[in-house]
């Protein structure tokens, strides 16, 4: 690294972000293209090649989504900071944390989730909501939605009377340096414990404002690259108050978002592309012409790494419930979790994978890495296969006959290929758990046997039902009301023996969850066989000994 700098009187007072950021990126473009000084001895050659090399790995992985490179070149930023020797009058220009008034909504912003994320760390931002009683619900005219507005964080600002050391003005000066090397304005924001981020997915393209017909007061500040949205305890909230500021910047934070591995860069032929980030988060990026407006979204899945079945299934009746989940599961049954998309799947399949017996191998069929169930149970025998542009869905589940797996998971069943030999794996596998989005279980069997129609597997439809009836088990519906509450509406069995028949075992009505049947005395039979023994009788008194009501 090159040594403090010598303060300069002669060079340009830097009052504007811009020009601090143009400056860093030029001292470091200019690091990086220098020759090795004159007069190091050998060992201190090599040593400044490996921080040169060092610094270049950093700046071209520090968008992947892992914290390491990223504090890394924010170091280095800070360092170049530090030898300008900033006056306080630039400080102040830059961050006039002395002049509230001054501030932009979203410089008070940035203040306020640094301080929280610096106490709460990943839980800043949901830490922020709670103290501040948001998101709150805003009504128009075609109905009530969730938005933080710019009024929100200014009281917040103004309630928290906050007051900063020079080093923390000096860490968000170079935050704010940074967020041009990194992913702009949802930079902490992406790096907070969220279910997900979205942007330019409200509002018009900026070419849209060329016309003159449409030059108006109604459409003033309403661009694309004004919007930004996250999910937030299952509910999708606006951040009003955030903007990009430029389309020109919105594309260059979702084509840093896709660079993880590089997939390869949106085109006019390749208009969408979904991705995987490092720390596990999945993106899903478009452009014109096939949206009208370049758009992105996230979706993170650390926002309940760490939950459990408990946690997650609440209210009265809810122990009866969670029971009987953990003998479907650690019974060795099939079990389908379907829903619409945010209702919980997901977060589901993952706390019910520990009761899962840990006697047997785990395989896992994924489009990207999502559930990362290794960071979950790191002891268990565990093994995740993801589709490439090499290997589709159905291959990674074929390749599941190869190994020893006695477990078969997939993260989402989405296609009809992928959904035909889902049911054809279920003959080999002893036990499988998939997510998929039927919202009834009439629908899940419908879905599954025209995947075996349209595949050509069966040519009888009766046939082809009978076979999907014998490939599930246990059905398990969650839903997401609007105001982003989580349940189970429901949990039913699908009888083999009766064609596929459907028995509702619990519900979810007037607030509380209702013992609707018991499973079959067949399926309590097979759970049996696979269940530990100190709850082979235990079973039988949870379901009222299979005594049918």
């Amino acid at each position: 690294m090159r040594g403090k700098r010598r303060r300069d009187t002669d060079r340009p007072e830097f009052v504007e972000l811009k020009s601090l950021r143009a400056y860093v990126k030029s001292a470091i473009r200019e690091y990086l293209e220098s020759d090795t000084p004159f007069g190091l001895r050998k060992e201190e050659r090599e040593k400044y090649r490996l921080q040169v090399q060092r610094l270049r790995h950093a700046l071209r992985t520090c968008i992947y989504g892992e914290g390491g490179e990223k504090d890394y070149v924010k170091h280095y930023i800070m360092r170049e900071i530090v030898g300008l020797n900033l006056s306080v009058w630039e400080k102040t220009c830059l961050l006039p944390v002395n002049n509230p008034e001054k501030l932009t909504v979203e410089q008070q912003f940035r203040i306020i989730l640094y301080r929280y994320m610096k106490q709460y760390g990943k839980d800043g931002f949901r830490k922020l909501c709670e103290k501040g009683g948001l998101p709150r619900e805003t009504e128009r005219e075609d109905g009530n939605y969730y938005e933080i507005t710019e009024q929100d964080i200014r009281q917040i600002y103004t309630d928290e009377t906050i007051i900063l050391s020079n080093q923390e003005i000096m860490d968000l000066i170079c935050d704010m340096v940074y967020e041009g090397f990194g992913h702009g304005i949802i930079d902490r924001l992406r790096d907070c414990r969220l279910e997900g981020i979205s942007g330019g997915v409200a509002g018009l393209p900026e070419q849209f404002f060329r016309y003159e017909t449409i030059r108006n007061r109604e459409y003033e500040e309403k661009y694309a690259h004004d919007s930004v949205f996250v999910m937030l305890n299952g509910i999708t909230v606006r951040l009003s108050f955030l903007s990009f500021g430029s389309e020109q910047e919105l594309k260059r934070v979702i084509k840093s978002l896709l660079r993880f591995e590089a997939p390869g860069e949106l085109s006019y032929y390749r208009p969408y592309m979904v991705n995987d980030m490092k720390d596990g988060s999945r993106v899903f990026a478009c452009r014109p012409p096939f949206s009208e407006t370049w758009a992105f979204f996230i979706r993170k899945f650390d926002s309940a790494e760490e939950k459990k079945p408990e946690e997650l299934v609440i209210g009265e009746g809810a122990e009866d419930v969670i029971q009987a989940l953990r003998y479907f599961v650690s019974g060795g049954l099939h079990i389908a979790i379907t829903g619409a998309q945010g209702s919980g799947k997901t977060t589901l399949l993952k706390a019910l994978v520990r009761y899962i017996s840990p006697k047997y191998n785990l395989r896992i069929a994924e489009s990207v890495f999502e559930l990362w169930m290794r960071r979950v149970l790191p002891q268990r025998n565990i093994l995740t296969f993801r589709e490439t542009e090499s290997v589709d869905s159905t291959e990674g589940l074929d390749a599941f006959r190869k190994t020893d797996g006695n477990c078969l998971m997939m993260g989402e069943v989405a296609s009809i290929q992928a959904a035909a030999l889902m049911i054809e794996l279920s003959q080999v596998s002893e036990q499988q758990l998939f997510t998929h989005h039927a919202v009834t279980t009439e629908k899940l069997l419908g879905y599954f046997k025209n995947a075996l129609l349209r595949t050509g597997v069966y040519s009888d439809e009766k046939m082809a039902r009978e076979q999907v009836a014998e490939a599930f088990d246990i059905h398990v519906l969650c839903e997401r009301d609007l105001n982003g509450k989580r349940y189970i509406k429901e949990i039913a069995e699908v009888n083999a023996t009766e064609g596929g028949s459907i028995r509702r075992l619990y519900c979810y009505r007037d607030g509380k969850y209702v013992r609707e049947g018991i499973p079959t005395k067949e399926l309590l039979e097979r759970m049996r066989v696979r269940i530990e023994t100190k709850d082979k009788e235990r079973i039988g008194r949870f379901f009222d000994g299979g005594v049918e009501l």
